[in-house]
């Protein structure tokens, strides 16, 4: 599945229980896989690949809430 590019009014951090999750923020890409987790700040735009077996937990630090840059997933994202 592909989350297209968007970013958060709240700190965000991701935590990889299942599946891999690539997530890629300023040109740079980064694979994390289960226990792994990052930190994106808030604000920062960002855009994320998670395979199809992938469970992430998200944990933000206020309200939750999603500016997308390019639009919101499209059905074709979805089975990417």
């Amino acid at each position: 599945m592909h989350v297209r590019k968007h970013g958060h009014t709240a700190n965000e951090t991701h935590t990889i229980i299942q599946g891999t999750a690539v997530l890629a923020c300023d040109g740079k890409r980064a694979e994390i896989g289960p226990g792994g987790f990052n930190f994106m700040p808030a604000k920062m735009v960002h855009e994320a690949w998670l395979t199809v077996d992938s469970l992430t937990f998200i944990t933000v630090d206020a309200a939750w809430d999603v500016n997308w840059v390019e639009g919101p997933p499209t059905q074709a994202d979805l089975t990417k």
